[in-house]
């Protein structure tokens, strides 16, 4: 049995690679535009990590150059 992910509202972002993002508690959401619009769980994401994402001027560069190298992703299978 696959392990449940809890649903996560996103909201779209002006990203040439990011499609939407989302978090709750600890959790970022992320969409990524092209194959098949394949969602990855990003755990123990703080607050603030998330809030400087929003406000990125870049949200694919601050995503690739911050939240990539620090968090570990789960692709989340569509439903």
């Amino acid at each position: 049995m696959k392990p449940k992910h809890p649903t996560i509202p996103m909201s779209p972002c002006k990203s040439s690679m990011i499609e939407s993002i989302g978090y709750l508690g600890d959790t970022l959401a992320v969409k990524f535009k092209g194959a098949a619009g394949v969602t990855h769980h990003y755990p123990g994401v703080s607050a603030a990590d998330f809030a400087a994402l929003q406000k990125a001027e870049s949200v694919g560069g601050h995503f690739g150059k911050y939240i990539r190298p620090k968090y570990k992703s789960i692709k989340i299978d569509p439903q």
